[in-house]
């Protein structure tokens, strides 16, 4: 996992780094959601879609390698 830092202002205002912003397509004025669970803080856009079923059903693999998924996970936690 890349780690990125910012500062935090007097007024507990903070930038969202680069990277970040591209990753969940982040744009000024765009609204984030926080959170925190398992003692982690989440991050997350709210997003509308025109067809959340068709969003979910595209997200189901077949061809799913638990094994790789499982090491890809500790890689992230490393």
């Amino acid at each position: 996992m890349k780690q990125m830092e910012t500062k935090v202002t007097e007024k507990y205002q903070t930038t969202i780094p680069e990277g970040v912003r591209k990753f969940l397509n982040v744009s000024a004025g765009n609204k984030v959601e926080w959170g925190i669970v398992k003692g982690m803080v989440v991050l997350n856009t709210p997003r509308k879609f025109k067809d959340p079923v068709k969003f979910l059903t595209s997200q189901i693999k077949t061809d799913i390698d638990a094994v790789g998924l499982v090491r890809k996970g500790r890689e992230d936690f490393e």
